[in-house]
This record gives C-alpha cells, sequence and structure tokens, in this order.
C-alpha cells in the first residue's frame, strides 16, 4: 500500500466537538447560574483567541485551560470563580464522545488494514475522557495528545513522535484533519502528505498545501488504502 500508517485529528474531524463543546459549555453556565442568552458566543470568543495563541506558541496548554475562563469572567458579569469554572469545564468535556456521521466507519474500515493512530492538541485529561467513552477506541492504535508529549499541532514534534511509535517515516504516512493551521499546516511542517476535509469548500492560504481535499470523510477511505 502506499501508506503504512494513517494519522486522524480528533476534533471535528471523527468528533462532534461543536456539539459537544456547546452542552458542556451550557451545562456549565446553568451551573454558575449565568442565563445571558448569548453566553456560548461570549465564551466561545474568548476560548478561540487562546486556542489560536496555543497554535502560535504563545499559550501552553496548561495555561489555555485557565485563562480562557479568566478572559470570559473579566469580559462579561459572569458569578462564581473562573479557576473553578476551569477545572469544572474539563471534567463536562470529557463526558463529551459524540460522532461525527460515518467516523466509526471510516475509522474501522482503515484500520482493518493499516494502523490508524489519532494526533490531537486537546487537553489529556479531557482526551482521555472521551475515548474512554468512544467505540473508536477499539480500532485505534495510539492516541497522542499534545499536552502528554509537550508539542502542539502545527509543530511537527507531534506528527513525528506519533510515526516514530508505529515505526513509520513520513514519507509513508497520510494526515486526515479538517484544521487548516493545526493539522494540514503541520503535516506540511513535518513532511507528510495531507488529506484536507473541507466540507465547506473553503480555500487554502498561501504557503499551506493538501495532497487531496475532500468533501466527505468517507472520501479518505479510497485515499488511505490506495496501492
Amino acid at each position: 500500500m502506499r501508506y503504512k500508517v494513517i494519522l486522524f485529528d480528533n476534533d471535528d474531524t471523527l468528533m462532534d466537538f461543536q456539539a459537544g463543546n456547546r452542552i458542556a459549555v451550557d451545562r456549565l453556565m446553568d451551573e454558575l447560574g449565568y442565563r445571558d442568552p448569548d453566553r456560548y458566543e461570549q465564551y466561545e470568543a474568548c476560548n478561540l483567541e487562546c486556542w489560536a495563541e496555543l497554535e502560535q506558541g504563545r499559550l501552553t496548554q496548561n495555561a489555555l485551560r485557565r485563562e480562557r475562563f479568566a478572559r470570559f469572567f473579566a469580559r462579561y458579569p459572569v458569578p462564581g470563580d473562573p479557576a473553578w469554572a476551569a477545572e469544572r469545564f474539563v471534567k463536562l468535556l470529557g463526558e463529551q464522545s459524540i460522532l461525527l456521521p460515518h467516523a466509526l466507519d471510516v475509522v474501522r474500515t482503515i484500520a482493518a488494514a493499516l494502523p490508524v493512530v489519532i494526533v490531537t492538541n486537546g487537553i489529556t485529561t479531557v482526551q482521555k475522557s472521551r475515548f474512554a467513552r468512544s467505540p473508536l477506541t477499539r480500532y485505534v492504535a495510539d492516541v497522542v495528545i499534545s499536552e502528554e508529549v509537550g508539542a502542539s499541532k502545527p509543530r511537527p514534534e507531534l506528527f513525528l513522535l506519533a510515526l516514530e511509535r508505529q515505526g513509520a517515516a513520513p514519507r509513508d504516512a497520510l494526515m486526515i484533519g479538517d484544521g487548516v493551521n493545526s493539522d494540514i499546516r503541520g503535516a506540511n511542517n513535518a513532511g507528510i502528505d495531507a488529506c484536507w476535509l473541507n466540507p465547506h469548500g473553503k480555500a487554502l492560504p498561501d504557503g499551506v498545501h493538501a495532497e487531496y481535499e475532500i468533501a466527505d470523510l468517507r472520501e479518505c477511505v479510497d485515499i488511505a488504502l490506495q496501492r
């Protein structure tokens, strides 16, 4: 086969992070007693700021989990303690393992022929809790989590470590993910072929390239298993 190892992003590629995130945020806000109708959008703006800074190397994973709530509480009249909210949210988010359509079938089909490894920028406790609840786990050879290994996408170290654990070289791997700056740019940085899940028909920015582009996750099966 053309590839020896298939790397997958998790959030918004295999698991429905947006749905799980909204459930966790709403439950947390209910517990805090914060009822503003725009509460999810308010929190998410702070959250996305912090994730962008993580990808730029300006924020560590450990700092992110608290900083997003520090900013949220500073900007809006949220009652309670941001430090408590940060820890409570990690637990609530870890309970969310909703799969996107076809994700299980895709991973199961590929894993029957090749090792499947998930590489994720998620927080260790969150991701481990989610995978413990997910049927994906039985088909996955390894899960490499940025906080656990000390390197975040798009840095190449995360990808290279995932391949090293499988005894594979970058030329033997394919990375499948939806994130331009994390997954596709990261694959480029590591010298790995990239398959961009792009259901909304967006354009890649200058300086980022993908060997393959798909609109539906099922399309990656033939790409991954090509000879």
